[in-house]
């Protein structure tokens, strides 16, 4: 039989996986366009390659996620990699991280869905589903960590 405590660190370290890919996969893309934005604002089109403008709304929200979601996958790839090399379990340190990258991608889609017609041409793509895995990952494994210590 597996001991799970043993084996928690690894889940954690996925979940930080997860978070740094995230961060560079697209995270919306524009049909009509043929273009992608990443949450730390580039811009690729067939025809271009920038920045959002930082005038825009979509700049602010991708500046705050992007910080988020990397303090987060930091905290979480620390927490699982220090978990196994000091043999410490680090559940609590994991969870802050696992809920610093789900509150990435929350501030960016929930601000960007105030304007209403902004649906209409952006899709949702890999790089926004992603940090909600790794998010819930985390969190589930520093909660069966802290449960399992107390039995």
């Amino acid at each position: 039989m597996v001991n799970i405590n043993k084996n928690l660190w690894i889940i954690v370290l996925l979940a930080g996986i997860l978070g740094i890919v995230s961060l560079f996969t697209p995270t919306l893309s524009i049909g009509s366009e043929d273009a992608f934005i990443w949450v730390w604002n580039l811009y690729v089109s067939s025809s271009f390659v920038g920045f959002v403008q930082t005038d825009e709304i979509l700049y602010s929200l991708g500046v705050a996620a992007t910080v988020f979601i990397a303090i987060g996958t930091l905290i979480t790839l620390f927490s699982g990699i220090a978990s196994k090399v000091k043999n410490k379990r680090l559940n609590l340190i994991a969870i802050i991280g696992g809920v610093l990258i789900l509150i990435g991608p929350i501030i960016y889609l929930g601000g960007i869905s105030v304007e209403e017609s902004i649906w209409d041409y952006l899709s949702v793509n890999i790089g926004s589903i992603l940090p909600f895995f790794a998010g819930i990952i985390t969190i589930l494994g520093g909660v069966i960590g802290i449960i399992k210590r107390k039995s």
